[in-house]
């Protein structure tokens, strides 16, 4: 399924890139100038094909969390309610039936604590409470990857940079006192290119990384409240004879 997505993306970045480089990007300024936005980018050169794949590949990794980091995946409501009215009316049965039918995290919770009435309840919290956390921290390792392309996307944009500036300035030195300004400034525009790019590059990447390691956080704090409640009917019995006896005398 991924390589397909990844082919797809792929083919519709290159027509687009392939489109851009027929029609043009202009931009005019107050002096009637145009600049190539295409044009300009590929003068970075290596650097700038690099910086390319890099956010090929940061988009690959967005669109896989867009899809993974959903709540259906994690905590569907639906399901939900059904453990919470079968773990009260301890109808463990249903509770893996309901459970096999869905493939989110709180099926998998639910379908062991249905298979593991038998255990003590400090040993089932115990692995319930271990589950949860094994699947944050895995969905953060899979979130990572953006906070690795917002981290060396400056800094590729700044080698460019510096390798650009020392083309510059030698170009100058061969050319001595007869050399053109305009010569000189046409090469460091070049070499701040790669700067930008590493920067547009950076922002939206270490955006999309807090952003889902902040969903990852919150469904992880929904399952452990959905635990909670889902094991308290029938673990803490005392406490629900409790509640029944408060309703009865009122």
């Amino acid at each position: 399924m991924w390589k397909r997505i990844v082919v797809i993306i792929g083919l519709s970045f290159l027509c687009a890139v392939a489109k851009a480089q027929e029609a043009g990007v202009e931009l005019e300024s107050s002096e009637a100038a145009t600049i190539d936005w295409v044009a300009e980018v590929l003068k970075g050169g290596a650097t700038s094909i690099v910086l390319i794949a890099v956010a090929f590949i940061g988009l690959v990794f967005f669109i896989e969390r867009l899809i993974v980091v959903r709540a259906g995946n994690f905590v569907p409501r639906g399901l939900e309610k059904t453990l919470r009215k079968c773990s009260t009316e301890s109808d463990f049965p249903a509770m893996q039936r309901a459970c096999a039918k869905s493939r989110s995290v709180l099926a998998k919770i639910g379908g062991y604590i249905a298979s593991h009435t038998h255990i003590p309840f400090e040993i089932l919290s115990f692995g319930v409470t271990d589950m949860i956390s094994r699947t944050v921290s895995r969905q953060h390792q899979r979130t990572y990857p953006l906070a690795v392309v917002a981290t060396i996307s400056p800094l590729l944009g700044l080698l460019g940079t510096i390798i650009g500036m020392i083309e510059s300035f030698q170009k100058v030195a061969l050319m001595g006192d007869t050399g053109d300004a305009s010569v000189l400034a046409d090469s460091i525009g070049k070499a701040l290119i790669t700067t930008a790019l590493g920067l547009i590059i950076a922002i939206p990447s270490l955006a999309a990384y807090h952003y889902f390691k902040s969903k990852v956080n919150s469904f992880g704090l929904r399952l452990e409240e959905s635990v909670d409640v889902m094991m308290a009917p029938w673990l803490h019995p005392e406490e629900v004879e409790v509640d029944e006896e408060t309703i009865a005398g009122e």
